[in-house]
Order: structure tokens, then C-alpha cells, then sequence
């Protein structure tokens, strides 16, 4: 008997069975290679405005654990590095506790010149595990593979939609438009950063909460065409079946 391996991948059943110990290996992964954010700020604190500079320091800045890209800015003068932790996250409205979930907190650093001085630039993208059982069990993602270089690419392209502006609103939900097709879906909160990190200041820093994740079967009509950007309700000259949606 011949197995059809990609049929295999497909099956809705195996992705669900599947869903929960791919995420939950992806959060262990993390969570064995935890970053040492006090010693990368200090390292990146060492940063010289100079093209040779930045050049030098990004290795170092990468060759660390937990460090997921280094990037240098146009005109090679700042750099922006990303770091992957897992964290208890405690959700707060108006003081109260609503839920806690664990949390595989993404966190970019963009460094450079702020004026007279160096200064860190930061934001975080949070994935809960139950949003990486949505990734597995509504996209096509790889189930031989680990997932967790999926979520790794998942986030940079959430934080490349947050630099240019995609992110979606409609109804009064948020959506970022995802590597996989789909969309990450739910809304940005705050964090405060820890003490120990040896920053001045106490201001939190934004983050983008995906807590779901969207194929465009999942979709409401309204945010999938915010998603092709086709102004004219239509693809081509084929106009939209919205049965496609029921």
C-alpha cells in the first residue's frame, strides 16, 4: 500500500491531534534557550554610530542565546535585534486581572541615536499557546518539521506590517496580515519592561497580543478583502462569491 504523505499533512483530524504538542514543543524550545536581556542591553549599549561599528556589534548580538535576528538600519548607523522568551502574562483592564496565560514573547530593539545620546526603541509581539494550535490546525504549516521556525518568521512579518502601517481594523478588531496566508488576529496592549534590563525610564512598551489565528476560511467577508486591498470589492474581472463564506 502507498501512503500519499502530502494527503497525510492535510487531514484536518491529524493537524488537531497534532496541534497541542507542536506548540507546546515550540514553548519548551524557547523556554530552554531563554535570553539574557541585562547583557544584550549592555552589549548593545556599547553601540558607536559608524557603519564599521554596527557591523562589528551585530555578530556579537546574534551569536547570543535566544536572539532570533540582527539587522542593520539603512545607512548602517542603529541596529534592530530580536530576542524570543517565554513569560507568565498576567492581562490587566483598569487595574483588575481579567487572565493569565503563558505567553512566547517576541521583543524587538531597535538601537541607535537619539539625539545626543544612544536610545532603545522597543516593541513586543506576544503569541499564546493557543494561538500556535490555531497556526497548526488552520494553516498549512509543516507537521514533520518543528514549528517553532514558523513562529520565528510569523513574527517578524507582524513586526514588518506594524512598521508600515498593515495592520487591519474592522468592527473593532485588529489584524495583522500573517507569513503563512491568514491573519493574526486580537490587539495591542502594554508591558513594562523589567527593572533588571538597566534602562532609564518606566514608560511600558506596545504590544501586538495574537491570540488567534485566521485562514480565509475563518475570515468575515469584510476583513478578507481589507486583506487583498481591492477597493473595488472584486479580484479581476471575477467578481466575489460571499457564499464562500458561509
Amino acid at each position: 500500500m502507498q501512503m500519499n504523505h502530502a494527503a497525510f499533512a492535510r487531514s484536518p483530524a491529524l493537524r488537531v491531534s497534532l496541534k497541542r504538542g507542536l506548540a507546546r514543543q515550540a514553548i519548551a524550545t524557547v523556554d530552554r534557550d531563554a535570553p539574557d536581556m541585562p547583557g544584550l542591553i549592555r552589549i548593545a549599549a556599547g553601540l558607536r554610530p559608524n557603519a564599521k561599528a554596527v557591523k562589528r556589534l551585530a555578530p556579537r548580538l546574534r551569536a547570543r542565546p535566544g536572539v532570533v535576528r540582527v539587522a542593520m538600519a539603512p545607512g548602517g548607523k542603529a541596529l534592530t535585534f530580536i530576542t524570543r522568551a517565554v513569560r507568565a502574562v498576567e492581562a490587566r483592564v483598569e487595574g483588575a486581572t481579567v487572565f493569565h496565560e503563558t505567553g512566547l514573547i517576541y521583543l524587538s530593539a531597535r538601537v541607535g541615536m537619539v539625539g545626543p545620546g544612544l536610545g532603545f526603541q522597543l516593541s513586543a509581539v506576544s503569541f499564546c499557546t493557543h494561538a500556535l494550535e490555531w497556526l497548526v490546525e488552520r494553516s498549512d504549516v509543516p507537521l514533520h518539521t518543528p514549528l517553532l521556525p514558523q513562529v520565528d518568521a510569523e513574527a517578524q512579518t507582524i513586526f514588518r506590517g506594524w512598521d508600515r502601517a498593515a495592520r487591519i481594523i474592522d468592527a473593532g478588531d485588529e489584524y495583522y496580515p500573517a507569513e503563512t496566508p491568514g491573519l493574526w488576529a486580537d490587539g495591542h496592549d502594554e508591558m513594562a519592561p523589567d527593572p533588571d534590563w538597566g534602562l532609564c525610564g518606566t514608560r511600558p512598551l506596545p504590544v501586538f497580543s495574537a491570540r488567534t489565528f485566521l485562514s480565509e476560511a475563518e475570515m468575515r467577508p469584510t476583513v478578507w478583502l481589507r486583506l487583498k486591498d481591492d477597493p473595488a470589492w472584486q479580484l479581476g474581472s471575477r467578481p466575489i462569491d460571499f457564499g464562500r463564506f458561509a
